[in-house]
């Protein structure tokens, strides 16, 4: 498998001022409509995160970066339906508050079946918390999600947070 890297700059207010790598490749592969470099060039990153916690997450990690001055590298999931994907995201700090974010693919799995995943709005009626970091769902325990449970057949609704286990990744246990 070639290495695939998708990164983009973000400036000291953390808008996005260039992307790198195959980033539209794996844009338009992913479904990603609208997210172009023409599309998202100047917006801020916090308008591509969702949910609160994880914004927080690595907003923690982003501040750290630039207080240290260091790069700081972070195992995550970034999956599809069909795929999970291993990723390791690097943060490093270049000049005045710039930080260059680098995603690579590490590895790549085939699910068994499909997992459909939805945005939710609240953890009310069915939504459950997905961690940002590792890709588990909360259905009464966090857990790899499977296609083949019953409540996947419409998909499983989610909001997105850090679960206990990724908070250690957290910027004071760096």
């Amino acid at each position: 498998m070639t290495t695939q890297t998708v990164s983009y700059v973000l400036d000291s207010q953390n808008r996005i001022i260039s992307t790198g790598g195959v980033w539209d490749e794996f844009a338009d592969e992913n479904g990603g409509t609208g997210s172009s470099l023409k599309d998202i060039c100047g917006r801020s990153i916090w308008d591509f995160i969702k949910g609160d916690v994880t914004r927080m997450w690595l907003d923690s990690v982003f501040q750290y970066a630039r207080a240290i001055g260091k790069t700081i590298e972070r195992p995550y999931r970034c999956d599809s339906p069909d795929l999970k994907r291993f990723m390791r995201m690097r943060i490093i700090p270049e000049k005045e508050g710039v930080l260059r974010i680098e995603h690579e693919i590490l590895s790549i799995e085939k699910r068994s079946a499909p997992v459909n995943i939805k945005f939710g709005q609240s953890t009310v009626n069915g939504v459950n918390q997905r961690c940002s970091i590792c890709g588990r769902v909360n259905m009464g325990e966090w857990k790899e999600p499977h296609g083949d449970h019953d409540e996947v057949s419409d998909g499983i609704y989610v909001i997105y947070t850090v679960c206990e286990d990724c908070q250690l990744l957290m910027p004071g246990s760096f």
